[in-house]
């Protein structure tokens, strides 16, 4: 059994080296709908500072966006001014520190530069954590346990969330996906992070300060994927040299100054150089005699244009009415197939690559004019039936984002169309520089880079299933994100807590059984050896039948005790489950060993409602592992076994779902460890 078990083993491990092997491309194969879909402005204030927002306490909290070079940048706070004075660089980005502030709130900021104004109101000042990982911190408070009655009882005026959504990309980003702060409200609160907000809840009630949550996680996401390239260079530079490789040969191929957006308008450029020439675009002038008139929105092969299949050409005039003057608009497309790039008033608003879905886009107040005079182009390119646009009239519109029911124009009538060229001529349509989830460095670049350097207290850290094969090499990953991260956020070296993964399949009944037990020493390793880390076990409250055990209200609360203990000062604190610390051989018969913990709290004990000490396995120089008889004999645990004359070395938990019922008299349960590592 134990070799077929050693086979089984290796086989899960070779495969997934094999998976991990065959993925390591950094641009996914076609369009994915996380790619961008407009150009986005660099904002005068980071979307992390919007009203609503939790702002690091006690510290001098960092404050960017971007203005006009040589812009001279003040902000306030409750009306006084914070003497915090920012002047924007060559590249227009102003950056400042202001406080530091006590708990507490609400403020108001006002942050004034020589042509913009924000007010920012409800903003408090706490202590903010970032929750980062995969599924499990992903997970949300509405697929919790007891969904129903968290999500109803979830309003807290401390708390605010910041849900960063996926973004993989290939190079550093200055800006997260479109995100805001929100208030922790039954409305929004059913879709944090369950773990970061049962951890935001218990901190707030006992510390009685305001918590903020940023929410950076992404499913089946692997620790290299959320770690900078510079760092996994520096640190690690022979386990990924071939995916790193890969991922600057994919990126070199850009250039350093691509954008996606402009390289849209230089792809229709070259494809169809009399659009270029006589600025289909922009001219508002152009002739169009010759052009088809066609029924919008209606597939072309229904209509004028039944025999083409390629790009094609589309322009009609809008008529916006005084009502909407300096609004920005939301322009409803409805669906088109395939690929689309538009046009306002010759600026370009978006491009959507996936056949069949809506497309709806954000034209800024400034690209808009009263009158009949503005310009709306759609390039479209179609490969099969049907063609171009595909939906009812009523679902292609402009109307005011902020009262969306009150001024509609309606875009269905007679447009102009061209047709160019034909599908088989064309070259490949654009790709932005962006990977998937199993794109290294790929989530750093595109979700924890673009948060960089916003004051924070500490993070929380719930990953390594998709690293569990490569556990001795997350020994030193986990460590390297790590202080990667510690370098970038500027706060020092901040608490990092990681959550233990939970128990997961059939029961245990081998001594040895292939899985998690190899991923969870290497968490508890770096707990032991990285300075400031702390780590909650879930081993006990999984659910053997999910990777995604629905009691998160537990982890959060683990966590939390583990924050109390390291970071708030409760040093009393039980915050842990017994941890091994030391074994002792018995010196006489050679035949028992004693195991020394701490963090016993009240005292050991095990579990209620079980009889007999379970979990433990021993062997001898030979490393044959069996089970072991184990006692509590007051602080320690005696384990032997008669098939075992001289045992030298403990394994306790070493399996997916572990047999294990060693606790402390507080609930918490032992750390799962073995003395031969």
């Amino acid at each position: 059994m134990m070799r077929y078990l050693f086979l089984l083993r290796i086989s899960l491990i070779l495969l997934l080296v094999m998976i991990s092997k065959s993925s390591v491309q950094a641009q996914p194969k076609g369009p994915q709908p996380w790619w961008p879909t407009q150009p986005r402005a660099l904002p005068f204030l980071h979307p992390l500072f919007s009203t609503d927002m939790v702002l690091q306490r006690e510290i001098k909290a960092p404050i960017w966006g971007w203005s006009n070079p040589g812009d001279q940048i003040e902000i306030q706070v409750d009306g006084k001014s914070t003497g915090a004075i920012a002047i924007a660089g060559v590249d227009g980005k102003w950056t400042t520190k202001i406080g530091p502030f006590p708990a507490g709130g609400p403020h108001e900021l006002v942050i004034s530069g020589k042509n913009k104004k924000e007010t920012l109101t409800n903003v408090l000042f706490g202590d903010v954590w970032l929750c980062s990982g995969q599924s499990n911190m992903n997970w949300p408070v509405r697929l919790s346990n007891n969904a129903e009655v968290e999500v109803k009882n979830a309003n807290h005026k401390h708390i605010r969330s910041f849900t960063v959504n996926f973004f993989s990309s290939l190079v550093p980003m200055k800006l997260p996906p479109e995100a805001k702060w929100e208030m922790c409200t039954p409305e929004f609160a059913k879709n944090f992070t369950g773990v970061g907000y049962f951890f935001a809840r218990e901190l707030n009630e006992k510390i009685k300060i305001p918590i903020g949550i940023i929410h950076s996680s992404v499913g089946a996401s692997a620790a290299e994927a959320w770690t900078s390239g510079s760092a996994l260079r520096k640190q690690m530079p022979d386990d990924f040299k071939d995916r790193l490789n890969e991922l600057d040969m994919t990126s070199s191929a850009y250039g350093s100054n691509f954008d996606f957006f402009q390289a849209l308008e230089k792809w229709t450029a070259k494809v169809d150089p009399q659009s270029a020439k006589e600025k289909y675009t922009s001219n508002s002038n152009l002739d169009t005699s010759s052009w088809v008139d066609i029924e919008v929105p209606k597939p072309w092969n229904e209509t004028g244009l039944k025999d083409h299949n390629g790009l094609v050409w589309f322009r009609n005039t809008i008529d916006i009415p005084e009502s909407m003057k300096g609004k920005d608009l939301s322009l409803n497309l409805s669906v088109i197939n395939d690929a689309d790039i538009v046009w306002f008033n010759g600026t370009v608003v978006g491009s959507k690559q996936i056949p069949g879905n809506t497309r709806t886009y954000l034209l800024d107040s400034n690209l808009v004019k009263v009158g009949k005079s503005n310009l709306l182009v759609v390039a479209i390119v179609n490969k099969a039936s049907p063609r171009g646009f595909c939906s009812q009239p009523t679902n292609m519109n402009i109307r005011p984002v902020s009262n969306p029911g009150k001024d509609i124009v309606a875009l269905k009538g007679i447009w102009k169309a061209k047709a160019s060229v034909k599908f088989n001529d064309l070259p490949p349509f654009p790709t932005p520089q962006l990977g998937h989830y199993k794109t290294i460095t790929g989530l750093y670049n595109g979700m924890i880079a673009p948060l960089e350097p916003y004051a924070i207290k500490g993070a929380l850290w719930y990953q390594g299933e998709a690293n569990g094969p490569f556990w001795l090499q997350y020994r030193r990953l986990l460590p390297t994100l790590i202080k990667d991260w510690r370098e970038r956020f500027e706060v020092g070296d901040f608490p990092f807590l990681i959550v233990s993964l939970a128990n997961l399949n059939k029961l245990q009944t081998q001594p040895i059984e292939p899985g998690w037990a190899e991923i969870r020493e290497s968490q508890w390793r770096t707990a032991r050896t990285v300075p400031n880390t702390g780590l909650a076990m879930t081993i006990d409250i999984g659910d053997p039948d999910n990777i995604h055990p629905r009691n998160k209200q537990e982890a959060g609360r683990r966590l939390s005790l583990v924050a109390r203990h390291l970071v708030y000062g409760e040093k009393e604190l039980v915050y842990s489950g017994p941890e091994f610390v030391k074994m002792e051989i018995d010196q006489v018969k050679k035949d028992k060993i004693r195991l020394h913990f701490k963090n016993i709290g009240g005292g050991l004990m095990i579990k209620p409602g079980d009889k007999k000490l379970t979990g433990f396995i021993i062997a001898g120089v030979d490393k044959k592992f069996v089970w072991a008889d184990a006692i509590i004999e007051g602080e320690t645990v005696m384990v032997s076994s008669p098939e075992i004359a001289e045992p030298k070395f403990v394994r306790y938990g070493w399996a997916w779902n572990p047999i294990v019922n060693l606790f402390n008299k507080e609930g918490l349960p032992a750390i799962t460890f073995r003395t031969d590592e």
